[in-house]
C-alpha cells in the first residue's frame, strides 16, 4: 500500500534521532530530490546509481535512509543504501598500508583506506541483479570492521542504489594543488607531498571510475570547514553514548576503544581537511542537487539543479 508523504516523514522523525525541523527541510528541500530520483529511474528504465555527498555530520545518512523510506513505501521502488564508511579496511590492512606507502594510512578516512574493488563489485551486483549481496559492516567505535554477524545483505536485483559518503563525487586534484600542505599534519607529517600524492593516485584510480557511473549526485554542502570539525566532535559524543550503554548491557565491561575528545577531534578531522575543501569548490557544479547547510545543518538555500 502507498502510504502518503507527509505521514511517512513525521514516522521517520518520531522513530529517528533528527535535528529539530528535520521534517520542515524535508518537506521543502528533499522531496525534491524524491521526486528527481523517481524521474532518473522511469527514463532510464534499468536500476540506477545515486550518490550522495556530505561532509563528516552533515546529515547524509539521514537523508539516505529518508530517501530509502520514501522511495520504497511511497514510490515502491526497491532500494539497497550502501555507506562509503562500512568499506573502511580494516585496523591490519591499514597498518599494512601504512608500512608500505606512508604512516597516515593507519588512520582511516582518505582514500586509500576503502576496499574499494569490494565496494565496486558490490554495486555491480547490486545493479545487475547477480544474487545476494553482502556487503561489511564497519564500527567505528572500535575502529574497526565489524564481525560477519552484523554484515548487510541485499536481494538483487533492486531499482535504485543509495551510496553516501564524505569524498563521493570528489574528483583527483591536480599536482600543482597537491604542492603546499593545506594544515598542520600536512607540515608536520608530509612536508614533501608524498602521502597526499597517493591519496590522489587512490582517488583517481580506484574511486573516480565509480563516480562516474553515478546517475545522480547530490550534496549537502557545509558551511566552512569548522563546523566539520564541531559536527565531527557531535559524531563522537554520540558514538560514546553509543558505547556506555552497550558497557551497561554487558554488565559493566569495558568494549571498544577510548574515544576522541576536542582536541583529538581537531586532529583528526586535519586528515579530510584537503578534499573537503576541494569538494566545497567544485561538488556544486557537479552535483544535480546541493544544498547549503547552516552551522545548525539546516538548509538555507538551494546551490545547484539539474538542468
Amino acid at each position: 500500500m502507498v502510504e502518503q508523504i507527509s505521514e511517512l516523514i513525521e514516522r521517520f522523525v518520531r522513530e529517528r534521532d533528527v535535528p529539530d525541523g528535520f521534517a520542515q527541510t524535508a518537506n521543502q528541500w528533499y522531496l525534491e530530490a524524491l521526486a528527481l530520483i523517481t524521474a532518473r529511474h522511469s527514463d532510464a528504465g534499468r536500476p540506477i546509481l545515486v550518490g550522495i555527498s556530505g561532509c563528516q555530520g552533515s546529515g547524509k545518512s539521514t537523508l539516505a535512509a529518508l530517501l530509502r523510506v520514501l522511495l520504497e513505501r511511497q514510490v515502491g521502488l526497491s532500494v539497497a543504501s550502501l555507506a562509503l564508511d562500512d568499506f573502511y579496511l580494516g585496523r591490519e590492512d591499514r597498518a599494512a598500508r601504512a608500512r608500505e606507502l606512508h604512516r597516515l594510512f593507519a588512520t582511516r578516512g582518505v582514500p586509500g583506506t576503502h576496499d574499494t574493488a569490494w565496494m565496486s563489485r558490490s554495486i555491480n551486483d547490486l545493479l545487475t541483479g547477480a544474487g545476494e549481496v553482502i556487503t561489511p559492516a564497519f564500527d567505528k567505535s572500535q575502529d574497526d570492521r565489524t564481525g560477519r554477524e552484523r554484515w548487510h545483505h541485499y536481494g538483487a536485483p533492486v531499482d535504485v542504489v543509495l551510496l553516501e559518503g564524505w569524498c563521493i563525487g570528489i574528483p583527483a586534484q591536480s599536482a600543482s594543488d597537491l604542492t603546499l600542505p593545506c594544515n598542520e599534519l600536512e607540515r608536520s607529517h608530509d612536508p614533501e607531498g608524498e602521502w597526499r600524492g597517493h591519496v590522489n593516485r587512490f582517488l583517481a584510480a580506484d574511486y573516480q571510475p565509480l563516480f562516474d557511473r553515478l546517475d545522480l549526485l547530490l550534496v549537502l554542502q557545509a558551511p566552512d570547514f569548522g563546523a566539520v570539525a564541531q559536527w565531527r566532535l557531535e559524531q563522537e559524543q554520540h558514538l560514546a553514548r553509543q558505547q556506555l550503554a552497550r558497557q551497561q548491557s554487558q554488565r559493566g565491561e569495558t568494549t571498544g576503544r577510548a574515544l576522541m575528545d576536542e582536541q583529538q577531534v581537531k586532529d583528526f578531522v586535519q586528515y579530510f581537511q584537503r578534499l573537503t575543501l576541494h569538494g566545497f569548490e567544485v561538488l556544486p557544479q557537479r552535483a544535480d542537487l546541493a544544498w547549503q547547510l547552516d552551522a545548525d545543518r539546516k538548509v538555507s538555500g538551494c546551490l545547484g539543479r539539474a538542468s
